[in-house]
């Protein structure tokens, strides 16, 4: 351990401390033996998880959403529809299990290629045994406990601290039970970063096929942003929100706006129907989504 136990706290972002505090009460919802009772504990868990992130975004507004792993068509803001929040634990699940995006092995498997297909097969079997309680499925090779936490983290400040500090900060974080030893935390952190950068350097050329007008934030006035989405589930949004202040609105199809932040927002219906085509330079909300959906 380092001489200055508490320095980590200096380095990392204080919306980790209170993500790990979530991850580590889901874990110990996961434990009970009983199905019931551990079902019906990992759902108020779950519920509560969805009204923290929109508490973590509203008050750390320059934090990016998700985790390095997720390199997938993720919603912002907006908590996700049923089918991307079992879709989103599958990527959980094949990242794992594979160390690569299950977005990328899909991509390839378009492609013909043989070991993604194998991939996807056994990930695909394995996680419906799992969700449906047809018995044990084989360990990660990798540290659950730690590599999720460093994903969590990685940036938020855990790859910047030193090897001792690492040890300090999972000493208190971690509820694996286990003594955390530097060295072996830094080897793990190592891991995880290099796992991450290969996915994001054979990602690239696939996520470049998407249309530019998808892939970019526009920036507009008075610090708006606004930014395409498109959910698995066929959706497609343009999310609006605010620099330093967070989530603002959803701009749909036809230019239908909803969504409104339900705390502070400075704006509210009617004034969100003027004032964003305005500060983005349009005429409309609907000319506003057909920026990134040109195809209407």
């Amino acid at each position: 351990m380092s001489q200055t136990p508490e320095s980590w706290k200096k380095k990392v972002r204080p919306a980790f401390r209170e993500i790990a505090a979530m991850y580590g009460a889901l874990v110990a919802a996961r434990r009970p033996p009983d199905r019931e009772k551990r079902a019906r504990e990992v759902r108020q868990i779950l519920g509560l998880s969805f009204q923290k992130r929109r508490q973590l975004f509203n008050r750390h507004p320059d934090n990016s959403p998700g985790t390095p792993w997720q390199q997938v068509t993720a919603t912002g803001y907006l908590p996700p529809s049923p089918q991307e929040k079992l879709e989103q634990v599958l990527d959980w699940f094949f990242f794992k299990r594979n160390r690569t995006p299950r977005w990328l092995a899909l991509e390839k498997e378009k492609e013909g290629n043989l070991k993604a297909h194998k991939q996807l097969v056994r990930a695909n079997d394995e996680f419906c045994r799992m969700l449906n309680g047809h018995g044990q499925v084989p360990r990660f090779k990798v540290d659950q406990f730690h590599t999720d936490l460093l994903e969590l983290g990685l940036h938020l400040g855990l790859q910047v601290l030193s090897s001792e500090e690492l040890a300090d900060c999972f000493e208190e974080l971690c509820i694996c039970g286990k003594f955390h030893d530097a060295d072996a935390l830094k080897k793990q952190r190592s891991r995880v970063l290099k796992d991450l950068e290969t996915a994001l350097q054979e990602g690239l050329r696939y996520r470049l096929r998407r249309p530019s007008w998808e892939r970019f934030a526009v920036y507009g006035d008075k610090g708006f942003i606004a930014k395409a989405y498109r959910p698995r589930d066929g959706s497609r949004y343009v999310e609006i929100s605010r620099w330093g202040k967070g989530f603002e609105c959803v701009v749909e199809v036809e230019g239908t706006v909803t969504g409104f932040r339900e705390d502070d927002s400075e704006l509210g219906y009617p004034e969100v129907l003027s004032h964003v085509p305005r500060v983005f330079f349009v005429s409309s909300n609907e000319q506003l989504f057909k920026m990134f959906f040109p195809e209407g």
